[in-house]
């Protein structure tokens, strides 16, 4: 009888293993400015740090539900670190709105004059047909603690249910993010 059954169970295993979906993974990508920016910038900027809500901080897409409710994908993954493919993109769409050689690369080192923006994001993630931003952030100078501006963002882009159009919703509003540092900036 387990003669019968084994060579069963082993095709019904295989088959199984062989017929889960792939994989897919996505990153967020720089988007060219919305408007032609004047950005100026009084010194060097760096975006020293961005902090991400821990629901959000892992290698899988999260998804907004319903109120209270979360749907992690088993599918759909970041190709990277979330915080840091941020910290990334937010440093590429500001290099294009500032000045040449105004915003220094995540890991390079910073000249004693250059300014550190710190981005905490609050939600950033699709909802209902859209992907919401809430983040606030910071230009400091010199410490930590020596806050030359601080402001709040709240940016809404559509988005179908796929998680390409999530992660290209989610690039375009990083862009937006970055056009309103850019301006905010040089005032």
């Amino acid at each position: 009888m387990i003669r019968r059954v084994l060579p069963v169970l082993l095709t019904l295993t295989l088959a199984a293993c062989a017929s889960s979906p792939p994989t897919r993974f996505f990153a967020l990508d720089p988007v060219s400015a919305a408007a032609d920016h004047a950005g100026t910038a009084r010194a060097p900027v760096k975006v020293d740090a961005v902090h991400i809500p821990p629901a959000l901080d892992r290698d899988s897409i999260v998804r907004g539900e319903s109120a209270n409710q979360l749907q992690i994908s088993s599918q759909d993954r970041w190709a990277g670190d979330l915080g840091e493919m941020i910290r990334r993109v937010l440093t590429q769409d500001l290099a294009q709105r500032l000045p040449s050689a105004m915003v220094i690369a995540p890991d390079s080192p910073a000249p004693p004059s250059a300014r550190g923006i710190v981005v905490d994001i609050l939600t950033f993630q699709p909802q209902a047909g859209e992907v919401v931003l809430d983040a606030d952030w910071t230009l400091l100078q010199g410490t930590q603690t020596n806050a030359v501006l601080r402001r709040s963002a709240h940016l809404t882009a559509p988005a179908a249910s796929s998680a390409q159009s999530q992660a290209a919703a989610m690039s375009t509003l990083l862009g937006q993010l970055a056009d309103d540092m850019a301006s905010q900036m040089g005032r």
